[in-house]
């Protein structure tokens, strides 16, 4: 069978500082060939092409649409949005008849006048295709899901796991209910039940790993063909912002709707014991520096790209500094002016450096050091869900005895690899900082 496959993926943070614009997509993935054309780019491994790769895998023709995704920063800008959607919709427009389209959207995407980019897009989708032809979504799980996304497609399904390791299990999923649906052997009924919680919850520790387990059994009660638990963006803000249970069921919409009730009061039951405990910058340190064992990771959630941050805040680094903290390393702190000088200064060159702080209050006031550059990579890299992606040039600079990874390519810490490229060995330091809320327990 010939399955449309596409992208749109932004996470989109109301309150950052950072702009969002057609460029910022080009940056990073905007993936769209001529037809019969080898889709490479899609055979590497990421979030955006598992469901190509399942559709491959299932023995079916994909038929390959745009495939648009950028890194967490403000809505993008109103013109730039409506042209990267038009993309989308004229090259399935171009690859009609098809007997599926399959969608890898994130769930929690804004723009300038869009509260509810994924439901724009799937009307759009739907008034192409008609009522008849399968539409399939995976999302990420930090997605807020609105009543016109669960109007418009026929099954949607959000990956399970916080970090996101299950992306491709859960393409697979899809595709399968996707093809049995196109060959008229289920139909998939949806029900979601909104859960007023905002927050980001962890499926490695209970009682949200628990929780998963619950749900992932459930799924296996007769007519039940999918569950998702949406855990919510809460920096989207917009009126669908929240957690939620999404059910799929086949053909039954009263066992779909009695399982969300049951999943969804549940969820809530626990709100206070699954939302993540924060302390401050002092305190981390105070904790850290008396454990024996190394090295202590400090999650420096708040300034997490991966959730539309700057990456260039400086509190954590000016505290260490100001103790005397030795024996320690930070990544990444997203500074290309920062970059640019060491490049021209050299390996080996100690020079004056204005370090991070460059976007606003939020991101501290910026630090003045005296640097060593110890290494530079032109195009450094590290893992992330699975396949390898640039974190641009990146310096690594040794800074009163802190080694602190500096880079052009704002992304949170996935892989100790951003560490290791730049011949810092993460193992031996005693604390280690990564700008990221969780993804790294990944690695």
């Amino acid at each position: 069978m010939r399955f449309f496959c596409a992208a749109l993926v932004h996470e989109s943070n109301s309150f950052s500082p950072l702009p969002t614009n057609m460029d910022s997509y080009k940056d990073e993935m905007f993936v769209r060939s001529a037809p019969g054309e080898k889709y490479a780019d899609l055979e590497e491994i990421s979030a955006e092409s598992c469901i190509y790769q399942a559709v491959v895998a299932a023995g079916h023709t994909p038929v390959v649409g745009l495939h648009a995704a950028t890194s967490p920063s403000a809505p993008t800008c109103r013109k730039d949005y409506e042209v990267i959607r038009n993309t989308l919709l004229a090259d399935l427009k171009a690859a009609m008849p098809v007997e599926a389209v399959l969608l890898f959207l994130h769930g929690a995407q804004l723009a300038e006048g869009f509260f509810d980019c994924e439901g724009d897009l799937l009307k759009h989708v739907r008034t192409i295709v008609g009522k008849d032809i399968p539409i399939g979504v995976e999302l990420d799980l930090h997605c807020n899901i609105s009543e016109v996304m669960v109007r418009q497609a026929d099954v949607m399904i959000a990956c399970k796991e916080y970090p996101h390791i299950d992306f491709m299990e859960r393409a697979v999923e899809l595709v399968f209910i996707v093809e049995q649906t196109a060959l008229g052997f289920l139909t998939p009924t949806m029900e979601f039940r909104k859960v007023p919680m905002l927050g980001f919850f962890h499926t490695t520790k209970n009682p949200m790993r628990s929780f998963v387990d619950r749900v992932v059994a459930a799924e296996r009660s007769e007519g039940v063909l999918s569950i998702s638990i949406a855990h919510g963006f809460p920096h989207s803000d917009s009126p669908d912002t929240c957690a939620g249970i999404l059910v799929v069921a086949n053909k039954n919409e009263q066992t779909a709707g009695k399982l969300a009730d049951r999943l969804a009061k549940e969820l809530f039951a626990i709100r206070e014991s699954v939302a993540g405990s924060h302390v401050s910058v002092e305190e981390a340190l105070d904790q850290a520096l008396v454990l024996q064992d190394h090295p202590i990771v400090i999650a420096d959630t708040t300034d997490n790209p991966g959730g539309g941050a700057a990456g260039d805040s400086t509190f954590i680094l000016r505290e260490m500094l100001a103790r005397g903290i030795q024996d320690a390393a930070l990544a990444m702190i997203w500074d290309p002016v920062a970059v640019q000088l060491c490049r021209k200064a050299g390996v080996g060159a100690t020079l004056q450096l204005r370090l991070g702080g460059k976007l606003g209050p939020l991101s501290g006031n910026p630090l003045d050091v005296s640097a060593q550059i110890t290494a530079y990579e032109q195009n450094a890299s590290q893992i992330m869900f699975g396949g390898a992606t640039s974190i641009g040039e990146a310096v690594a600079l040794d800074v009163d005895g802190i080694s602190v990874v500096v880079n052009t390519a704002r992304q949170q810490v996935h892989h100790p690899a951003c560490f290791i490229e730049l011949g810092i060995n993460p193992h031996k330091a005693k604390i280690l900082v990564v700008k990221s809320a969780q993804h790294f327990h990944a690695a």
